[in-house]
């Protein structure tokens, strides 16, 4: 945490618009540092380094906030894009005049999730004011929330709920948004007419399917989750009526007796499983391994997708 003197003098207090490169630029002089868990090239874990001389983060849109980081949290896609996974398609994404001026994308920091205060905001921002308590999912082309302050599109970010702890909320975004806009941006589901699906979760204890699980219950479906036997006591208190053990055997002869098809099969399942349950409908999330465009093109009635998002999906 930086000692309140110093977090006076970072904080920018005035924002002018350069007509030169057409930003909304913030102003803070002299500019201090931050300390950030960042990478400085790809690898395993020994590639992450606690820096303790980044730059603080400056408004450079009209619609960004500064966010000072109480709680943040890792995915696995931190997992993956720390060993390199994505680096050419999220450059493109990724400031190019720093990438064109310094040679790479590096010092990358990791992290999605974000729960904090706001510090700052742009000219533009009309809903936040500092002082706010707010959460954040952060896309994966920006930089992370690893650090002691991060900035966010005004339209990433809302208010965080007051029942929730910085260390709770901080547990939720980028997961929840996963759940919520693989049902519903890509899967088509939604409250009007979600009642009496039959929807098959697999990985139904991981932070996205358990995210799943609840929002396809209060949508009215009916619920089968694939998980461990040691995951069947969550899985059911969310609300899962039928609980799959894949370890006790063959996970496609216990679903067999099941009344499917299925209307939705998600996240991620073998072929032979589709045409074992004829499924009517079927949403499958790759896993992040790849980024051929081949492996997530549609086929037949089936609809297969790979997310990236902030608020927003793509459909790669």
């Amino acid at each position: 945490m930086l000692p309140p003197a110093l977090l006076h003098r970072a904080v920018p207090a005035r924002l002018l618009l350069d007509p030169g490169c057409a930003r909304w630029l913030s102003l803070s002089c002299p500019r201090q540092v931050m300390p950030a868990w960042v990478i400085n090239c790809y690898g395993q874990n020994n590639v992450l380094q606690l820096a303790s001389n980044m730059m603080l983060p400056f408004i450079r849109l009209p619609n960004e906030v500064i966010i000072r980081v109480h709680a943040a949290s890792l995915n696995p896609i931190d997992v993956n894009m720390r060993s390199g996974y994505g680096a050419t398609a999220l450059n493109i994404r990724r400031d190019p005049l720093k990438i064109k001026t310094t040679g790479d994308e590096f010092p990358l920091t990791l992290g999605r999730d974000v729960s904090g205060v706001v510090m700052e905001c742009g000219l533009s921002v009309s809903y936040f004011k500092p002082g706010d308590e707010v959460w954040a999912a952060i896309p994966p082309w920006k930089q992370g929330t690893l650090s002691e302050f991060v900035v966010a599109s005004g339209n990433e970010v809302s208010f965080k709920p007051k029942s929730l702890s910085h260390t709770e909320a901080a547990a939720l975004p980028y997961v929840g948004l996963t759940a919520w806009s693989a049902m519903n941006q890509i899967g088509g589901l939604n409250q009007n007419n979600c009642a009496g699906k039959r929807i098959l979760i697999l990985g139904a204890s991981g932070g996205v399917g358990t995210f799943a699980i609840q929002l396809m219950k209060a949508w009215g479906a009916h619920v089968t989750a694939v998980c461990s036997r040691d995951a069947k006591s969550l899985v059911t208190k969310l609300g899962a009526d039928d609980v799959i053990d894949y370890k006790s055997g063959d996970t496609e002869e216990q679903l067999k007796p099941l009344p499917f098809p299925a209307n939705c099969l998600w996240p991620g399942v073998s072929s032979d499983l589709k045409n074992t349950l004829h499924l009517k409908a079927c949403l499958s999330l790759f896993q992040p391994r790849s980024w051929s465009n081949t492996r997530y093109l549609p086929q037949k009635s089936l609809s297969s997708a790979f997310l990236t998002l902030s608020t927003t999906v793509s459909d790669k």
